[in-house]
């Protein structure tokens, strides 16, 4: 099974409300997902995060560049000015 960071945060954010601790928390997303569970400091800082209001696992917007900026348009204009060189 293929489990992403906002399928773990959602799960996390089913717990959060339940009446388990961060570590009850940890030890059945273990027990289900080995290796592949988030730290117990992600587990926490999620909980701080929810604990203050947030609701959305979805991650925020960062300043900088983009994950990738490989577009077409960007490799045309290469091309481009491959071929003027």
């Amino acid at each position: 099974m293929e489990i992403n960071r906002e399928n773990f945060r959602a799960i996390i954010f089913y717990n959060f409300p339940r009446p388990l601790s961060q570590q009850e928390c940890l030890v059945e997303l273990l027990f289900v997902f080995g290796t592949k569970a988030p730290h117990q400091s992600t587990i926490s800082r999620w909980c701080g995060e929810l604990k203050h209001g947030r609701m959305s696992i979805i991650d925020d917007p960062r300043a900088g560049a983009p994950k990738t900026t490989v577009t077409q348009e960007n490799v045309d204009a290469v091309r481009k000015l491959i071929k003027k060189g």
